[in-house]
């Protein structure tokens, strides 16, 4: 399974809890200021999936702040429980939100890879989307590499759109 969301393309509209409590629509959310979603498993994953994600996660802890004076809002997903993420933010004092996918709605529909641990079905490998305060998606970030992502969604958020090109011949 591969990631559906081009770049181009506008994020769909998924409501999913976050580790304040509120339900958070993802379209309404990146309308407010340009947004960079990272989707990684490692709350209750093992091993390799685990690791993944935690790297990410500390790529966004590290350069939060330099995010945040940038005006881009920050979230990361996860198909854990509300429970298990605030946990999670808690022990590791997150400075974002964590959003709950529970049901894996968003996951699903985004087409991101998950892969079971046990009972537990989680995102393979983390994958980030740099999406614009118009909610158009500006960059797919997969794999998602803990020393660059950020600068990369940075880029594609400073960056103009590419103009798409008409391929049928003027006649």
């Amino acid at each position: 399974m591969g990631i559906s969301l081009a770049v181009g393309d506008p994020l769909p509209s998924i409501g999913l809890r976050a580790t304040d409590g509120y339900l958070l629509n993802l379209r309404s959310f990146v309308t407010k200021q340009p947004a960079l979603l990272l989707f990684f498993g490692a709350p209750t994953m093992s091993g390799q999936a685990r690791r993944r994600g935690t790297l990410a996660v500390d790529a966004l802890v590290a350069d939060f702040a330099r995010l945040r004076e940038a005006g881009i809002a920050t979230a990361a997903v996860s198909t854990d429980s509300e429970q298990q993420q605030t946990a999670y933010a808690d022990k590791r004092n997150l400075p974002f939100l964590l959003l709950s996918d529970e049901r894996r709605s968003a996951v699903d529909l985004l087409g991101i890879e998950t892969v079971a641990d046990g009972e537990n079905v989680n995102v393979a490998r983390p994958v980030a989307l740099a999406v614009d305060r118009d909610g158009i998606v500006r960059a797919v970030i997969d794999p998602v590499d803990p020393d660059g992502f950020v600068d990369r969604a940075m880029r594609a958020l400073a960056e103009p759109l590419p103009v798409a090109v008409d391929p049928s011949p003027a006649s």
